[in-house]
């Protein structure tokens, strides 16, 4: 008499590998939703922390943040929309900078948050 092993599928293959096929799709979504998140949180800590004198504000106003998907993977932005932003980052061999300096500062958190997002 031959013995043997029942197996009982709880979900359909079918629907197993439609999951599989839009996993990817799915996650990055997901990631481009926590990027975004980020990217506030950045624009945030950039205003706060630019460290150049305001006369009008607007370059502190202009700092925004941004992430958008790309074919490989979510990018995020950060940037400032006044046509001297430029020169507040690199003048004084960058003494003011402040985009690198804030996405820099976020960097670990955001690495964290993802591999949380993904069950690292």
């Amino acid at each position: 008499m031959a013995s043997g092993v029942i197996f009982q599928w709880t979900v359909s293959p079918d629907v197993l590998a439609k999951n599989v096929g839009t996993y990817g799709e799915r996650l990055i979504k997901a990631i481009q939703a926590l990027a975004q998140v980020f990217a506030q949180k950045i624009a945030t800590y950039a205003k706060a922390n630019a460290g150049w004198t305001d006369r009008t504000s607007n370059a502190r106003q202009g700092l925004t943040g941004t992430a958008v998907a790309s074919a490989t993977g979510v990018v995020i932005y950060l940037f400032g929309t006044m046509y001297y932003q430029i020169y507040l980052e690199l003048a004084n061999a960058g003494k003011y900078a402040v985009i690198l300096r804030s996405l820099e500062a976020h960097y670990g958190p955001l690495m964290q948050a993802i591999k949380s997002l993904i069950g690292g």
